[in-house]
């Protein structure tokens, strides 16, 4: 969307907050991963801008949308490498971490090659105001306050940077996909993901019911030899 058209917000919509925040988890993949690689000592005055740093990117990419939906009573689907981000955040907001230990947990636990988080294929090659790839804690980036027409123009430019159903990946094969209709094929995607989902939970508990009828049998088959061991012990107890 260009910013000569100006977002009305009465026509925000749940889609929109979502695809916000599948943005903000690419920007923090690709930031885990850069930081990580990089051989800048790790400071104080290092650990200290790049907490700074990335408060700037929850401040412009993941509050004031969460809010915008907890104010229309909705809840937007969110990654778990966002979740879990944010979890961190909030413990450092309310002073039970301090920014040290907030930067160490983040690379602790928020990795995008955790296989839990996996979100290296959320990762594209151009990002707006994109700060990791320099020396941030020294040359003093100006972190702009950016209204929803610039975030919405960055959201637009990432998806178009990912291939057809990279957002779903690794996943099912998506079929039907139409090119240049990213909406359709956005939801041809997410078909196919909920039903591979579906199908791997169908497995799950079809296993689980196995193991279950496995246990009764096995507990079936123990009570003989423990009634006979209850008498023997009442026997044995009997003067």
């Amino acid at each position: 969307m260009s910013n000569s058209s100006k977002y009305d917000l009465t026509d925000f919509t749940i889609l929109d907050a979502t695809n916000i925040l599948e943005y903000a988890t690419s920007r923090f993949a690709a930031i885990w991963i850069a930081c990580d690689r990089s051989h800048v000592p790790w400071s104080p005055a290092y650990k200290a801008s790049f907490v700074w740093h990335l408060q700037w990117e929850v401040d412009s990419f993941v509050f004031p949308y969460i809010n915008m939906c907890m104010v229309f009573n909705t809840h937007p689907t969110m990654t778990d490498l966002l979740r879990s981000i944010l979890s961190r955040f909030s413990r450092l907001q309310t002073r039970n971490i301090t920014g040290e230990q907030f930067y160490a947990k983040f690379f602790a636990h928020c990795s995008p090659h955790d296989p839990e988080l996996r979100s290296t294929h959320r990762v594209v090659l151009k990002y707006a105001h994109d700060w990791w790839k320099d020396c941030f804690n020294t040359l003093g980036f100006a972190l702009l306050s950016l209204d929803v027409n610039e975030v919405l123009d960055m959201m637009a430019d990432h998806f178009e940077q990912l291939p057809m159903g990279a957002m779903l990946l690794p996943g099912p094969a998506v079929a039907g996909q139409v090119e240049g209709d990213p909406l359709l094929n956005k939801i041809l995607a997410v078909k196919a993901r909920i039903q591979h989902l579906g199908n791997s939970l169908e497995r799950m508990l079809q296993e689980k019911t196995m193991m279950a009828v496995a246990a009764t049998s096995s507990m079936s088959e123990l009570e003989g030899p423990m009634d006979q061991l209850e008498e023997a012990l009442l026997t044995s107890c009997r003067p």
